[in-house]
Formats: C-alpha cells, sequence, structure tokens
C-alpha cells in the first residue's frame, strides 16, 4: 500500500520515486515506475482529496470559532471518520463538543418528558451547563421555555397559597384553584416546592373540610376522632379550634373507655353499667365499648323484668323457668339485682328436692321423685345392688315391694322371677330364706296376675309400693317448707294426695284405737284397717300401735287355739 504522500512524492520526481516500507529496523526500498496514464488518474484523485480536506479544515474552523449547530458538529466529525483524520487536533475537538452536546441533550430530553424529576435549580443549572458548550442545541429553547414555566407556575402558586391560608371550610374555591395549578403541565416532572407546598396545602383544607363533617356529625367514631386529630398534628394545624373540639372530644372518649374497659373485665352491677351508658351516649362518640356495654345492659333488663314477673307471680313460676332465670344469670357476665333471690329460690328448691327424694324414692331405684309419687302399675325397672349396697348384679329389680326402710330384713337375700326376671328381696315379696333355699321355681306376683294363678306366698299378699313410706309428719313437714318456696313444684300435690291418703286413713284408725280391748271390735276390722294403712304410700302415725294390737291378737288367737286343741296348756 503507497500512502497518498508517497505517490505525491513520486509523482513530482517525474514518474520515478523511491518508496520504503517501515519493518522494524530494516528498511526495505524500491523503485517504481508508473505508467502515464495511471499517474494522470492518480493525479485527479490526490487532487479531489486535497480539496476535500481543505474544505473540511476550513468548515471545522468556521465551526470552532463560534458555536455551530449540534447537528452539524456532528456532520464534520463524521466526515471527519470518512476520511480517516484520526489524528487531527480539530477532530478530536469536535468529538468533544459532540459528545458533550449530545450527553446534554440526552438529559434535556428526559426533564423535557418527565421521566427523569429534577429541582427547578438542577434546570437551570442544566441550561447553564448549555453556556459552557459552544453550541447550538436543539431542545435548549424547549427547556428554557419549560424553565420559564416553571418560574411563572411558582409565583402563581405561590400567589394561590397565601390566599388559599385561611384554611376554613368555605374555600372551596381557592381549593379548586390549588387542583388546577397541580394539575398544569408546568410543574410535570419537577420537583418545585410550590408544588409540594400546594399539596400540603389541599390536604389542610381537606383536613378542615372533614373536620367540619366529624363535627356535624352525631355519633362519630372514636377511631375516625384519634386519626383526626393525629393527622391536624401532622398538618400542623392543632391550634385550630376545630382540631381542638375534635381533640377534648376524642379525650374525653378515651378516658371513658378506659373505665369501660375495667368494667367489662370484671362482673359489674347493672346499675352501674347503665350508669357508665348514659355516661358514653352523653359524649356522642361511637365506639366498641359502649355498643357491647349497652348490649350487656339491654341482656340483663330483659332477663330482670323476666325475672321480676317470675318473683312476683305469687308462686306460679316454675322450676324450669326458675332453674333456666338462674343459669342464664350465670352467663350475663352482669349482676342484677333479682340474680340473687332467684338463685336462693333454685337452691331452696334442690335442698327441698334432696330431702324430699331421700324420703321418697327408695335406694337403688331409678325412680325420680315425681314418678315415684305418681306411677302405678307395672314396676319400674332399675339395676340390682348387692347386699351391702354397691356394686351390680345381673338381671333388673323391680323396686315397687320393697319397703326400702329396713336395711336388715332388704338385705338378707334376693329372689328372682324366672317368668319376667325381675329381682325382689325375699322378704318384701313373702318368701322367707329356708322357704327359697327349697323351692325350684319361683313367680313374682306380676306374673301371676297375668296369667291369672294365685300368689302362693301369702297371705298377706305383698301391697307394692312406689315410695319408702315415709311417716306423715316427716310428709307434712316436706309440704309445710315447700309451700314457703314461692314455686309451682310439680311434686307437691301428688305428695299432698299421698298424706291426704294417709290423713284420712289416721283419722279411721284413730276410731279403732279408742275400741282397743273392747269385745265389739271384730278382728276382721282390725285386720281390714290395717291392710288398708298398709297399702298407704305415706304410713300414718297410727300404723304401728295398730300393728301391735293385731300382733297382740294374733299372738292371743294362736296360743287360745292351742288350748283349745290340746297342744298347749297354761298351767305347768
Amino acid at each position: 500500500t503507497v500512502s497518498a504522500a508517497h505517490a505525491a512524492a513520486a509523482v513530482g520526481a517525474g514518474g520515478r520515486g523511491s518508496l520504503s516500507c517501515g519493518c522494524g529496523a530494516s528498511v526495505l526500498r524500491a523503485t517504481v515506475r508508473w505508467p502515464p496514464s495511471l499517474l494522470g488518474r492518480f493525479e485527479a484523485l490526490l487532487s479531489r482529496r486535497l480539496a476535500a480536506r481543505k474544505r473540511w479544515i476550513a468548515a471545522v474552523e468556521t465551526a470552532l470559532s463560534g458555536s455551530p449547530p449540534l447537528g452539524e458538529v456532528t456532520a464534520l466529525l463524521g466526515r471527519a471518520e470518512t476520511m480517516q483524520l484520526h489524528d487531527d487536533a480539530r477532530a478530536a475537538e469536535l468529538s468533544r463538543r459532540a459528545a458533550g452536546g449530545e450527553a446534554w441533550e440526552a438529559r434535556a430530553a428526559a426533564m423535557l418528558a418527565g421521566k427523569a424529576a429534577c429541582s427547578l435549580g438542577a434546570l437551570q443549572a442544566h441550561l447553564r451547563a448549555a453556556g459552557s458548550l459552544p453550541l447550538r442545541l436543539p431542545q435548549e429553547a424547549a427547556l428554557r421555555a419549560k424553565e420559564a414555566g416553571a418560574r411563572a407556575w411558582a409565583r402563581e402558586a405561590e400567589g394561590a397559597l397565601q390566599g388559599a391560608a385561611r384554611w376554613q371550610p368555605s374555600d372551596a374555591a381557592s381549593e379548586e384553584k390549588l387542583r388546577s395549578l397541580l394539575r398544569r403541565p408546568e410543574p410535570a416532572g419537577l420537583t418545585l416546592p410550590a408544588a409540594e407546598s400546594l399539596s400540603r396545602e389541599l390536604e389542610r383544607l381537606g383536613w378542615v373540610r372533614e373536620a367540619a363533617a366529624l363535627s356535624e356529625e352525631p355519633k362519630p367514631r372514636l377511631d375516625a376522632l384519634k386519626e383526626a386529630t393525629s393527622r391536624a398534628d401532622l398538618l400542623g394545624l392543632s391550634h385550630l379550634p376545630a382540631a381542638a373540639s375534635l381533640e377534648r372530644r376524642a379525650a374525653a372518649a378515651s378516658k371513658w373507655c378506659g373505665r369501660a374497659n375495667n368494667a367489662l373485665r370484671r362482673r359489674s352491677y347493672l346499675n352501674q353499667l347503665q350508669a357508665l351508658s348514659a355516661e358514653g351516649a352523653a359524649l356522642g362518640v361511637a365506639t366498641e365499648q359502649l355498643e357491647e356495654i349497652d348490649e350487656r345492659v339491654a341482656s340483663a333488663a330483659r332477663w330482670s323484668e323476666r325475672a321480676r314477673a317470675a318473683l312476683a307471680s305469687g308462686g306460679s313460676a316454675s322450676v324450669e323457668e326458675a332453674v333456666a332465670l338462674a343459669t342464664e344469670a350465670a352467663a350475663l357476665d352482669v349482676t342484677v339485682a333479682e340474680e340473687g333471690k332467684v338463685k336462693e329460690l333454685v337452691q331452696s328448691h334442690e335442698l327441698w328436692a334432696k330431702r324430699a327424694t331421700g324420703a321418697f324414692v327408695k335406694r337403688g331405684c331409678g325412680a325420680s321423685l315425681l314418678e315415684a309419687l305418681t306411677h302405678r302399675g307395672e314396676p319400674l325397672e332399675t339395676t340390682a345392688e348387692s347386699e351391702d349396697g354397691g356394686g351390680e348384679q345381673s338381671g333388673t329389680t323391680a323396686c315397687c315391694f320393697c319397703t326400702g326402710n329396713d336395711a336388715a330384713t332388704t338385705s338378707k337375700f334376693m329372689i328372682g322371677c324366672d317368668a319376667c326376671d325381675r329381682w325382689y328381696h325375699g322378704p318384701c315379696v313373702g318368701v322367707d330364706k329356708k322357704a327359697a333355699d327349697q323351692m325350684t321355681e319361683y313367680v313374682c306376683l306380676f306374673c301371676c296376675r297375668k296369667s291369672g294363678t294365685p300368689y302362693k306366698y301369702g297371705p298377706p299378699e305383698p301391697v307394692p309400693k312406689m315410695t319408702r313410706r315415709p311417716r306423715l309428719r316427716q310428709v307434712a313437714a316436706l309440704i309445710d317448707e315447700a309451700d314457703k318456696i314461692p314455686l309451682s313444684i310439680p311434686e307437691v300435690e301428688p305428695m299432698r294426695r299421698l298424706m291426704s291418703e294417709a290423713a284420712a286413713w289416721q283419722a279411721e284408725a284413730s276410731g279403732v284405737l279408742e275400741q282397743e280391748g273392747s269385745a265389739a271390735l271384730p278382728a276382721s276390722k282390725l285386720l281390714s284397717v290395717i291392710a288398708a294403712g298398709e297399702a298407704c304410700e305415706v304410713e300414718p302415725e297410727a300404723l304401728p300401735a295398730l300393728r301391735k294390737v293385731a300382733a297382740q291378737f294374733l299372738a292371743w288367737q294362736s296360743r287360745a287355739r292351742a288350748v283349745l286343741s290340746g297342744e298347749w296348756s297354761p298351767i305347768h
């Protein structure tokens, strides 16, 4: 490859030239002889290139002496690349200016598009940087227009801020003006202090409007008041009368809520909660505590009304109603004045029912007190007890024949019916131990009645009893006690009926006792009266005395028969 300088030197030598090529330390020299036609064409080419370079140099010197457009500098730099002027100082200067201009243009484009938020000062600094670049930049005019618009907008915003600084709820026009200023394109992409002030001012105006709405609400929520006062502190509006009013209401409601929480954590009295409810309602603030207190007060008031009606019913309220009231009172979380009276009624009935059950219901019998007092007919089934009163045996037992009063008798032995598999105390059904050991089959009284066969173990034939046959005076005491409990106790009426039966028998037996020792009293009459007394579920007081008379008569009758038959002589 022959450079243009070497070729020109060769042409100037008349077609002969000495060319050299540097290869390290050695130099290769050659003599070239050019054809005349080729030399002419090559000379014209070199002349054109030389003229183009001179024109480029003239254009560059003109551009570097002033402030050329960035596009012109870029074009000159492109021509330098084409002419391979890499080592030319003028090309280096063009490259420096082009790089600076392009960087400036890129940032200016970002500022104009709003992609890179910057302050007004940064925008102005960027414009000053354009002055240090001896270039005419395409976007400089647009950026200067944006800067001028931003400054004008800032002045207008300052004026609007001064007019809106009253912070009154009626400043809707000022608020709309501030919003319209923020919607304008001038502040787009710029972090202007005036824009921040506008936004903050709008927040303040919005707070004033919301505070006015809160003040007009009949019962604003406490959390809304607290949020409003907190925002007032952040916005620097705590000095406003509206903020002070909201803060006072929030403070009073918070203080009340603390007392209400203490009352809700424990079982407070109804009148205390009612007073707290009235105080909380007077504050005019809606709180969760007030809602819970009102709910408790309403529930307790409804319960109290029902309890007062039950207590004032004159004893017509049922036991179930009283028990339900006591159960509900325990779940109220409120202490009501009538609660103690209701609990006392329920406890009195429970104690009475326990004593009445012990008096009437046989040990080991599964019947309730009311069943024992009212049941007639087939015996009630229950699990059999062992002789010592504990444990279980196979099968079932009928408790209807058992007196349940004489443990020495009932604990001797039991006998089971081969027909119905019910178990009975032997003495209670007229079977002694000796007879039980000798028999191969036993059929109870109920099964005999069903089959129409006579009961073998009598007389007297066992009489079914559903109760333990308490004494008449014990039953009278239970009824007197029940009459003092202002509740409708279902067991009292059947108990009173059984007592009346025993009292009627008692009156008849009194006449029999008055004839004791008189020959006019037939023995059959005495025995029939005793049998009627034995049939009573409540044992009359005179029954033991008549039993004694009957026993004496039967003993005398036995001796008399022995004497008459010669089996026994009164003379020894």
